[in-house]
């Protein structure tokens, strides 16, 4: 081996070595768009309304379940005994119940409010000790944050 292919090798070898991960790059970029992409954000709000939603039951899911809607699906309308809660539809007697399309694994003590400053409407899921004190129509301070590019309210807590 010659002296010009050493030094070549050498320098493949460490130009390989310095070579960060492809993994490590995909954490940084989304470490990088989840910090940039929202906005913190506080504010006055008013209570509007307070619901319990039971926990669901534990279910099993079958292999041939499917989640996702096909093309060819076609959007039903609304029945007369049907209810519209935060873009789910379901009967009236389900709702705050096991059955709520709504419910997880755990209870939810959600408050709806309303920014003063935005009118901007939202849920924010509470201890049930906190959601317990609260009424329709106090006023509280509520911390979230907002999507830059959706507008989605994320992480929202009353203070």
């Amino acid at each position: 081996m010659t002296c010009e292919q050493l030094c070549d090798r050498i320098t493949t070898e460490s130009k390989e070595v310095n070579k960060p991960p492809v993994s490590a790059i995909f954490v940084v970029l989304f470490f990088n768009i989840t910090i940039i992409g929202c906005d913190k954000e506080s504010g006055g709000a008013v209570v509007i309304s307070k619901e319990h939603i039971a926990a669901a039951p534990a279910t099993t899911q079958t292999p041939n379940a499917q989640s996702a809607a096909s093309p060819n699906e076609e959007l039903r309308p609304m029945a007369d005994d049907e209810i519209a809660v935060d873009g789910y539809v379901m009967k009236p007697e389900a709702r705050g119940t096991s059955r709520d399309p709504r419910a997880l694994k755990d209870e939810q003590w959600l408050v709806k409010v309303r920014m003063i400053s935005d009118a901007r409407t939202f849920n924010v899921q509470t201890e049930q000790a906190q959601f317990e004190k609260l009424k329709e129509g106090d006023r509280v301070n509520v911390r979230y944050r907002v999507g830059k590019y959706t507008n989605t309210v994320w992480r929202a807590e009353i203070q």
